[in-house]
């Protein structure tokens, strides 16, 4: 009578034990991405001021950020350009 109750707390810890981390099923939502939060500088004031995005936007923002600026010195390049063939 005891390995029978002992088998069958057994079989009930295991259909009510939770999912291990790579068994969890598909009708679960996917956790939120984490927020990372940095300081920003303000125009005009000393006191900065706090903006949070996740890492996909802070990357996006980022690589705008320096197409923006590729895009600065290459027409400061070509300014430069027009400006020496008219000195000759």
């Amino acid at each position: 009578m005891r390995i029978r109750t002992l088998s069958l707390l057994a079989l009930i810890a295991t259909v009510l034990a939770p999912p291990a981390a790579g068994e969890e099923g598909n009708s679960e939502k996917p956790a939120a991405e984490k927020k990372i939060c940095r300081k920003a500088p303000r125009t005009g004031s000393i006191m900065a001021r706090r903006v949070c995005h996740t890492q996909a936007e802070w990357d996006e923002l980022a690589a705008k950020g320096q197409s923006d600026l590729d895009r600065a010195r290459a027409m400061e390049r070509s300014r430069s350009m027009v400006g020496s063939s008219r000195d000759n």
